[in-house]
């Protein structure tokens, strides 16, 4: 934040200190003071021309804001024989009611080159009525101010009124479709149909005008009379019978009536009269003038009490109030309002007498009934007595005292019809047309009506010629919308190529404020899209200027003043607006000046004040009168000057005027501006610059517009091998337009610089004495010129490209006496220039050489294995085919793994190569001029040898671009880009450490079984080779194998287990050979990015699951798959990539001995009886054993 502030205050510094008195010379000027201190002198100020010379148009609304008296139209000039501003009054009072005391503090100027026509509002009154009108009268007048037409406004809005010949536009929310108008009554054009001579008979007729304007006027006073005001005599009763809380009230009700009463009703006067024991005056009318000291009486009134002396006080009203000893003017409107809470009591005087007296004639009375007493039927009586008739208009009854502030709008409703009321009986009553006029030409006059239907406002069109009336306004079936907008708050023409657009302003429409524009069809009035401002209360509209730029009688755009725009406080902006060819306005931009000041106002006052710098472009100015009031409340406003150009108008204002640049105690410098006439008579444009009671004239500064031109003989520079010689001539050219009066410019200097072959380290020219530089002076006439021989040096490598020269100029003044102010240079306009000077080329009588080239490349490799790859070598041959090629140029732009060895040149043409340079952390660049500076048919054969760095590549692919490029008029780059894949080297074999192995899954239910693989070689460049052990986990439904554990020798190494999904092949398992495309798997994945390692996986053998489906032998292959990216590595041993582990699964038969055990003893048995019973049949058991051992 305060970085940012710091900046502000340093663009602020340098803005102010290089834009102080660019455009208006501030040094010397003209002013001219009103002889009364308070004098609203300088309001509006307008440049007018006549035959003979030039004037200041002057208005003075009021000389004095007390009295409030007109001051009327000055026209000022500067006299000699010492220049001083002189001012004096034009007559605009002829014809007019002679008592301009009712005059309001506002005057509208409008003028073209044919008139001029000024409006002041007044106040008028019809007899036996209290109705007030504010209306416009206006006074036409010929160029030379002559008197030519008294325009009385109110007779013509009442016109309007009676024929409703005028205009009313639907509001839409849509601004951007076209709307009709309502059917309108034309009158009869009777100009048709007359003839010459009855053409002329009219326009003599027109010149008597002026010469009946006071016989109209006299027949008008019959129903117009100069308003004397309202006055109001309130009878306030004092009696003992009312609480002091309730008089307090009353008194309440007296001060915000008159408040009241005073917004609305602009002559009103009051007195008030107090009755009880005694009649007593309060104040009396006169007294009342003093608005503050009339309320704080009101609120100082001592209740007398006692009795109700109602009679006696209207007497007194009509014998002390009612008299001019005590301020009361004759013809003015008498009202009595009696406001009382019972009846008489104690009063010496009769009501009916008092009622009845002369002095009651034209006096209208009201009468306020406070409380239950008039329920009563004497009370009531009297107090319908005191009221005129008709009662529903003049008594009013209220419950007590605190209900009297409801009849506040009901009261003001019966005194006054004012705009606002329900009804259709007034609508231009309160108009106040004429607050701002526009004249498009003599006869058609454009005047604001801010009042006009409830200050929804409106245009009055008026032509002088037809006396044809047309008002244009927003909204008739919903003034709610339009209510307060005050359209015709300002008032314009825009001149479109389809014709003049109405444009009027109403800054208050819809709070943020609209410009409406209307457009003249054939038989109707078109309301166009209208502009609308963007924040609340910013009074956009309140300010239009049309804007022609570039002096075509077509308007380009509208300027739209917003000077309440509020950011902090009061800064103001201007809104500019594009008018194109379509007549639409488009939004461009806002102005703003500095926004140091918070109530600047700026865009109080815009005006076109001419082409004050001489570059052939409207310029304006802006007010904003407020700016640095809080600073210095004795002198504050400012003015911004704006140039304009072929673009619009510039962003940044060129100047800023400030009051205490002009004099001392301005206050509102800048309220109003005009500008684009000599006032001072010394061929310089001047403005008029308005401020409280004061106007000043200042004369703008000489702005010189200079072309410079450099001109060469001979104009093309041979390319020869030695030196020659060549003219040049420097020529400055004035292209502002100065009089014969302006010849001071002519003690003026032009400081220049000529800088040869600028941007060149090697100078191809140089000035007779072997400088590059040369510096000179030449006084400023209208075309003055300088010679200078330049030598120019053999051909150097560029004999081609054009020779630069750069001319660098300012101006410089000499102390010589001056009568004008010293010029400046245009600072919108260029301060140096550029010149080229061309070599001679051969293009075959062609004005364009048109080069044939063509490049062929080849590469002498159709990959790069890093590691393994040496060199690589580019052939490329470059061929011209056509016209000479001029600084023909090669860039290569290679990676940096590749490292420049060297390149093998042709010997003709030649091929000259630099340095190779680094691009970026990434690229080479190396540059070859091919046959500099001019390659002729030929062909250019040459080599470009690298060596291939064994550092790792960052990408996949070698990118090599070559980009050929000439100077020739036309050419086209040829580009070629040729990839070259890179790999890089690594060596990996795999084998498995763990041999066939038998398993014997016949006794046990678990078993533990490792499976080791290695993989060796080289891997400088970190490689990931990848190796998958797949370990068969399921088959048949059954686990055969677990996995347990993985182990790594190498921290680099990344392992983690998967399970792949899609590997089993076959539905039905048959044969005695299992691997994963039979059985479930699980998945081992080792990334390895080193030289070696060894991996162990450790698992365990479910031989319950085993016994199940193996019969007799099986084997379980565990395999191991080593892979990686070939696309970008290259593996120099590609002996195995794939090993297994084969288990060998055998199961062996098992016999149970005690079943056998069993039968063999039974078996025994029986062969042992069998042999017992056998050997028993044979007798053995019988033979004489025992005898024969005996014997």
């Amino acid at each position: 934040m305060k970085t940012d502030i710091f900046l502000r205050c340093l663009l602020l510094l340098s803005t102010t200190a290089t834009l102080k008195c660019y455009n208006i010379d501030t040094k010397k000027k003209w002013s001219y003071a009103s002889s009364h201190r308070d004098s609203l002198f300088g309001q509006k100020v307008l440049l007018h021309p006549t035959k003979t010379q030039n004037w200041v148009l002057v208005t003075a609304p009021t000389d004095n804001i007390q009295s409030r008296k007109f001051g009327g139209l000055h026209k000022c000039t500067i006299k000699p024989p010492a220049p001083v501003l002189s001012c004096e009054t034009i007559d605009l009072t002829r014809g007019m009611s002679q008592n301009l005391n009712t005059a309001q503090p506002t005057a509208s100027l409008a003028k073209d080159a044919s008139g001029i026509l000024a409006c002041v509002q007044q106040k008028k009154r019809h007899l036996k009525s209290i109705t007030e009108e504010l209306n416009g009268m206006c006074t036409l007048l010929s160029a030379d101010f002559h008197n030519e037409m008294l325009l009385n406004i109110t007779e013509i809005v009442e016109d309007l009124a009676n024929k409703h010949q005028y205009y009313l536009f639907n509001h839409r929310e849509e601004p951007k479709s076209r709307e009709n108008v309502l059917d309108k009554e034309f009158p009869e054009d009777k100009s048709l149909q007359q003839n010459s001579d009855e053409m002329n008979r009219n326009r003599k007729n027109r010149r008597r005008r002026w010469r009946n304007v006071e016989e109209e006027q006299k027949k008008s006073n019959d129903d117009e009379i100069d308003d004397p005001g309202t006055e109001i005599a309130i009878v306030l009763d004092g009696s003992g019978s009312i609480d002091p809380e309730d008089f307090q009230r009353a008194k309440d009700f007296i001060s915000n009536m008159m408040k009241s009463f005073w917004q609305k009703c602009i002559e009103c006067e009051f007195a008030v009269v107090q009755y009880g024991y005694q009649i007593q005056t309060e104040f009396n009318l006169q007294e009342s003038r003093n608005a503050p000291l009339a309320l704080q009486k009101v609120q100082q009134i001592q209740q007398l009490k006692n009795v109700t002396k109602t009679a006696s006080a209207i007497y007194h009203v009509l014998t002390e109030i009612f008299n001019e000893t005590n301020g009361h003017k004759k013809g003015a409107t008498k009202i009595i309002m009696v406001v009382t809470d019972g009846e008489l009591f104690w009063d010496t005087r009769n009501l009916v007498d008092v009622i009845n007296m002369p002095e009651m004639k034209d006096v209208e009375r009201y009468a306020i009934g406070v409380g239950e007493a008039f329920n009563k039927t004497k009370a009531l009586q009297e107090l319908e007595l005191i009221a005129s008739d008709p009662d529903d208009k003049h008594l009013f009854r209220v419950t007590n005292y605190s209900a009297l502030d409801g009849l506040l709008s009901m009261l003001q409703q019966k005194l006054f019809q004012m705009e606002g009321t329900k009804g259709e009986a007034l609508k231009f009553e309160l108009a106040q047309t004429g607050f701002s006029t526009h004249m498009q030409d003599k006869h058609c006059l454009l005047m604001g009506a801010v009042g006009a239907h409830d200050w929804s406002g409106g245009i009055v069109k008026y032509d002088t010629q037809t006396t044809e009336k047309i008002f244009l306004n927003d909204s008739h079936e919903n003034i709610e919308r339009a209510k307060y907008g005050y359209l015709g708050y300002s008032v314009t023409v825009v001149q479109g190529n389809s014709g003049p657009l109405y444009v009027s302003g109403a800054p208050r429409h819809g709070n943020k404020g609209k410009v409406l524009v209307f457009e003249k069809d054939i038989l109707t009035y078109k309301r166009l899209p209208y502009l609308e401002g963007d924040q609340v209360g910013s009074y956009f509209g309140s300010e239009l200027c049309p804007l022609d730029v570039d002096n075509d009688r077509v308007t380009d755009y509208l300027l739209v003043g917003a000077p309440f725009y509020h950011i902090r406080g009061e800064e103001g902006r201007v809104y500019v607006y594009k008018f194109d060819k379509q007549d639409t306005f488009t939004y461009v931009k806002y102005l703003r000046g500095l926004q140091q000041d918070l109530f600047a106002r700026f865009g109080f006052s815009v005006a076109s004040i001419g082409d004050i710098n001489r570059d052939g472009y409207s310029d304006i100015a802006i007010g904003a009168p407020l700016e640095g009031n809080l600073l210095d409340p004795d002198s504050f406003g400012s003015v911004y000057i704006y140039n304009t150009d072929s673009t619009g108008v510039v962003d940044t204002f060129s100047q800023r005027i400030k009051a205490s640049d002009i004099d001392t105690r301005l206050r509102y410098f800048g309220q109003s501006i005009d500008g684009g006439l000599d006032l001072t008579k010394d061929g310089l444009i001047d403005i008029a610059v308005g401020s409280f009671g004061k106007i000043s004239v200042l004369r703008s500064r000489p702005i010189i517009n200079l072309k410079a031109d450099l001109t060469f003989m001979p104009n093309k520079v041979p390319i020869v091998s030695v030196e020659q010689k060549i003219k040049a001539s420097i020529c400055f050219t004035i292209l502002s337009n100065f009089s014969e009066k302006e010849r001071d410019i002519q003690k003026s200097y032009i400081a220049y610089n000529l800088e040869l072959d600028v941007n060149m380290e090697q100078k191809r020219i140089a000035f007779t004495n072997r400088k590059h530089t040369e510096e000179n002076k030449l006084r400023i006439v209208e075309l003055f010129c300088n010679e200078y021989s330049i030598i120019v040096l053999p051909c150097q490598p560029d004999c081609y490209t054009n020779i630069t020269i750069d001319v660098s100029y300012s101006l410089e003044n000499s102390d010589e006496m001056r009568d004008l102010p010293v010029p400046l240079l245009d600072k919108n306009g260029p301060t140096r220039a550029s010149f080229e000077l061309p070599y001679e080329r051969d293009c075959n009588h062609k004005t364009v050489c048109a080069a044939d080239l063509k490049l062929t490349t080849q590469l002498s490799e159709e990959e790069l294995v890093v590691g393994i790859t040496k060199d690589v070598t580019m052939d490329l041959s470059l061929a011209n085919n056509g016209d000479e090629s001029y600084l023909t140029t090669l860039v290569m732009m290679y990676p940096t793994n590749l490292q420049f060895r060297k390149i093998v040149e042709p010997p003709f043409p030649s091929v000259e190569c630099t340095k190779p340079v680094s691009v970026n952390f990434s690229r080479f660049s190396m540059t070859c001029k091919i046959s500099h500076p001019v390659f002729k048919k030929s062909v250019a054969d040459f080599s470009v040898i690298w060596q291939l760095d064994e550092a790792k590549f960052p990408e996949s692919l070698a990118t090599i671009s070559v980009n050929i490029t000439s100077v020739n008029e036309g050419a086209k780059p040829i580009i070629e880009e040729v990839n070259i894949p890179v790999k890089h080297f690594f060596s990996a074999v795999l084998n498995k450490q763990t041999p066939d192995t038998y398993v014997n899954i016949s006794q046990g239910s678990i078993q533990s079984a490792d499976y080791r693989f290695t993989i060796n070689g080289e891997n400088p460049y970190e490689v990931p080779v990848i190796l998958k052990v797949m370990i068969p986990t399921e088959m048949k439904g059954h686990t055969i194998m677990s996995l347990k554990e993985v182990h790594k020798t190498q921290n680099m190494t990344q392992c983690e287990t998967l399970t792949p999904e899609g590997l089993l092949t076959r539905t039905q398992f048959s044969g005695t050979k299992w691997n994963c495309t039979m059985a479930k798997c699980k998945c081992v994945q080792c990334i390895i990015r080193t030289d070696t390692e060894d991996i162990t996986v450790q698992t365990e053998l479910i031989l319950d699951s085993l016994q199940k489906i193996v019969e007799e032998k099986a084997e379980l292959l565990i395999s191991g798959e080593m892979s990686f990216n070939e696309k970008r590595y290259t593996n120099i041993k590609p002996i195995r990539y794939r090993d297994e582990i084969t288990l060998i699964l055998r199961k062996e038969k098992v016999f149970y001995l005690l079943p056998v055990v069993i039968g063999s003893a039974i078996g025994g048995f029986l062969l042992l009886a069998l042999i017992i019973v056998i050997m028993w049949k044979v007798g053995f058991f019988k033979r004489s054993y025992k005898d024969m051992r005996d014997e």
